[in-house]
């Protein structure tokens, strides 16, 4: 693993290694067993992944990336930035520096949709795909994507205009809607603070998700079997995504998870983590 660099967290392994265009990315490996990387959405971190910690690190090495921005890699971006192309390439030199050729692959949100895209791009890469929630908008129809890609290019707007901490602040109100609105100024200020490494990515980010090019064929030609995880209680658009999935794919399991929101793996964990076990234990 030439130019990988390690140390030790509370929990598991923390390692860094060299993106193609040379940032440094940073990554935590914990547990023992056939490999299972794990890819987190934007503003999340790969901490979104602790509980799945006690359920999966003793029969499993957990390989868990931290998105450009996020935790402790860099977030500095190349001309190719995006969900479906840079960070694509950049698993694929994770896996590289990790010397895997095929891993199981658990992807949430944005994190599911580069999951996705890499699944498509690289299918003997990938053994079985768990997608939680990916957030595939070239999917929906155009009475649902129209308001959502808006809502995803203001925040882009946002930062291009008056700067990455307006950019993070309004994603933070798209996605965070009422409950976003409930929190008083202190409140909202902490969540700012505690993300603020990750604000100059956000943009850029939103952008990346729109632009991502995806439809039904690749839907149709997905080759690794997947599991398919919704929240009962989750955005209304992942689940026109959901059910754009369903109908294109019926062979592949599909599980609306009961009192979950977005956040499916963290909400139930209990239920998540013994559905995706048994999933993956399958041939």
């Amino acid at each position: 693993m030439s130019g990988t660099q390690r140390h030790r967290s509370a929990r598991g392994e923390v390692r860094r290694f060299p993106a193609a265009d040379g940032a440094r990315l940073e990554y935590e490996v914990l547990g023992n067993g056939p490999p299972l990387v794990m890819l987190h959405g934007v503003l999340a971190g790969r901490r979104t992944f602790s509980r799945q910690h006690d359920g999966f690190a003793d029969h499993r090495r957990l390989i868990m990336p931290s998105a450009r921005g996020h935790d402790g890699s860099e977030g500095r971006l190349p001309p190719n930035y995006s969900v479906g192309d840079s960070d694509v390439d950049d698993l694929l030199a994770l896996l590289d520096a990790e010397g895997l050729g095929t891993v199981d692959l658990f992807g949430h949100s944005s994190g599911g949709a580069t999951a996705f895209v890499f699944a498509c791009r690289y299918p003997a890469r990938v053994r079985r795909l768990v997608l939680a929630e990916p957030s595939l908008l070239a999917l929906l129809p155009p009475e649902v994507g129209d308001a959502v890609v808006a809502g995803s290019l203001a925040v882009a707007a946002a930062g291009d205009s008056d700067g990455p901490g307006v950019a993070l602040r309004t994603a933070l109100a798209f996605t965070g809607g009422d409950a976003w609105q409930a929190l008083d100024r202190e409140a909202q200020e902490r969540r700012l603070q505690a993300m603020a490494s990750c604000a100059a990515v956000v943009g850029p980010h939103f952008r990346g998700l729109c632009a991502l090019d995806v439809g039904d064929a690749d839907v149709i030609g997905l080759g690794p079997p997947t599991l398919l995880l919704y929240g009962e209680n989750s955005f209304p658009f992942e689940a026109v995504i959901g059910e754009r999935f369903r109908a294109l794919r019926p062979d592949l399991p599909f599980l609306i998870v009961a009192g979950a929101g977005h956040n499916v793996h963290r909400d139930r964990a209990d239920f998540v983590n013994a559905e995706v076990a048994a999933f993956l234990a399958g041939g």
